[in-house]
Parts: C-alpha cells; sequence; structure tokens
C-alpha cells in the first residue's frame, strides 16, 4: 500500500466536502472542515470500520467511526454519533474501487448561522481519499 501523499492531500478532500454537503447553497451557515488522523502518527491514511446502530439510514448515519493507522496499526474511535439506546446493526468496512482500504479521512459540518438557530448542528459528511489512486469518495452522510 502506497501512503504517500498526493499534491495538497487535503485541499481537494475539503472542496469535496465542501460539494457534498452542498455548502455553496447555504452561505449564511458555517462549514468546519477537521481531518481525522491517528493520535499517535498524525495525518495518515486510514483504513475504516463504520459501525451502524439503529436508526442508520442512507444520508443519516448513526453508529460510530473506527480508524485503523497506516503507520503504527492502532485503531481508535474517530467519530460517534450516536446514543446508549441504540444498538449495533452491522459493519462495513469501505474500500475503494482499486482494492485499497485505506483513505485521508475527514469531515464538514455544517452549523446554522444567520438562517437559524445560530450554532445549532445541521448536517455532516465523512469523505475520503483513496491513498492509492487519490479517488474521493462520501463516506458516511449524518444529519
Amino acid at each position: 500500500m502506497s501512503t504517500t501523499p498526493p499534491p495538497a492531500p487535503l485541499a481537494d478532500l475539503e472542496k469535496y466536502a465542501r460539494a457534498c454537503i452542498a455548502a455553496e447553497k447555504h452561505p449564511e451557515d458555517h462549514h468546519r472542515f477537521a481531518p481525522f488522523r491517528c493520535n499517535d502518527c498524525g495525518a495518515v491514511p486510514l483504513a475504516l470500520r463504520l459501525q451502524h446502530h439503529t436508526g442508520s439510514k442512507p444520508g443519516a448515519f448513526k453508529g460510530s467511526i473506527y480508524g485503523l493507522c497506516s503507520e503504527c496499526g492502532r485503531e481508535t474511535r474517530i467519530f460517534t454519533f450516536t446514543g446508549d439506546h441504540r444498538r449495533l446493526l452491522r459493519q462495513e468496512r469501505p474500500s475503494c474501487d482499486c482494492g485499497n482500504d485505506y483513505f485521508w479521512v475527514a469531515m464538514v459540518e455544517r452549523i446554522e448561522g444567520g438562517q437559524g438557530l445560530a450554532g445549532f448542528f445541521d448536517e455532516g459528511v465523512i469523505v475520503g481519499k483513496c491513498s492509492r489512486c487519490h479517488r474521493l469518495a462520501l463516506l458516511a452522510s449524518t444529519d
């Protein structure tokens, strides 16, 4: 597996995430870009394990996402959008069409601005960029 970063590995990932959440249609809102990283190694590609919990459906992910570091092999929870009342339904391990399992991973969250309840979370997307072929992918959407 190649983990050599392409030029500006996160710039096009951020642009893609903003397009996935249609940020341009909501200029009054705040769109926070946050790359996920290994706590030990920093920003490196991660292999993901998505745990879907009850209530999870396309466009409204409920559950937890774990990232396996491509450098040190440590798996940590990088995202959660669930609660104690939810149960595990299934797990999935996203992979690219090229067969690679490792992605640079980031999130964009829409926080309402002037037109809604200021500071209220509206929705988010989690996106990845294949560390081998650099293909971009929408991995999960929250609502």
